[in-house]
């Protein structure tokens, strides 16, 4: 069989495909999904944001800025010199000369 006719195979069972395999039905949806929501972008432009959305959004963004650790973990002050090698120990002592 050559190259052309494996193309030709292929596309006559793409054109013939009527049902789309059930572990691709949430696939095909999310990428319509997105289809949609890029066309309406490109067509009308940005929506404004509501003022709930926004609150909503601020309330979002400052539990992930409240999670964040007072500790800063790569800093030599915070890391218990006894418990490291001594040749790790004598690293931080070049870093610091």
């Amino acid at each position: 069989m050559t190259q052309s006719e494996r193309f030709a195979l292929i596309a006559n069972a793409v054109a013939n495909a009527t049902k789309v395999a059930p572990q691709f039905e949430g696939l095909l949806n999310d990428l319509k999904a997105e289809k949609m929501a890029e066309d309406l972008v490109l067509n009308h432009g940005l929506l404004q944001a509501s003022t709930e959305e926004i609150k909503e959004e601020f309330v979002s963004l400052d539990a992930v800025e409240s999670d964040k650790d007072d500790i800063d973990e790569d800093d030599e002050e915070q890391t218990d010199m006894e418990c490291v090698s001594g040749s790790f120990s004598d690293l931080f002592d070049t870093i610091e000369d």
